[in-house]
């Protein structure tokens, strides 16, 4: 509940700020017609008439005592989910995207699936190490060979070299 009323104010400030930085940043119309600038600030508009609603709405179906009690237990709730293993998942995932083309494909495909596969619980090195290379490879082929797409390769010479080489030998598959 209190989640909720967090995220619609924050949605509602965020809205706002969009629609001034819409308004702050593209040329002005003429007056007589709808340009660039207003109909995103139209939609913006509508947006923030509608979570106001949505808030107003919130305020008039829990009572004060609710609201209260649901903001006492938010912040230990937090704390809890900010030691959880969901919350740990999608740190692994931000650190995938932050590190996909610099380190590329390979590299961070075999750290991500070593770190999800110690989160979930595996405890056998030899095992995680088998099974993120054996999935890396199986990915690799999939996407780089059977589908065409291009994956990143990587700013360090010696993970770009090994991805070279890779493409080099499945160039023949």
């Amino acid at each position: 509940m209190a989640l909720e009323l967090l995220f619609n104010v924050i949605l509602f400030l965020f809205s706002g700020f969009c629609f001034w930085y819409v308004g702050a940043t593209m040329p002005k119309s003429a007056d007589s017609e709808l340009g660039a600038e207003q109909w995103p600030q139209t939609l913006l508009f509508l947006l923030m008439l509608a979570i106001a609603f949505n808030i107003y709405k919130f305020f008039k179906t829990h009572k004060k005592e609710e609201i209260t009690a649901a903001f006492v237990g938010f912040f230990p709730g937090v704390l809890h989910f900010l030691k959880s293993k969901l919350f740990m998942g999608m740190v692994l995932l931000v650190l995938l995207a932050l590190l996909y083309e610099p380190l590329g494909f390979l590299l961070t495909s075999l750290f991500f699936l070593i770190g999800y596969g110690i989160l979930l619980g595996e405890r056998r090195p030899r095992m995680l190490i088998i099974a993120a290379v054996v999935i890396t490879m199986i990915l690799y082929i999939g996407f780089s060979v059977f589908l065409g797409v291009l994956l990143p390769r990587g700013y360090v010479p010696f993970l770009r070299n090994a991805a070279l080489f890779l493409e080099s030998i499945f160039q023949w598959i």
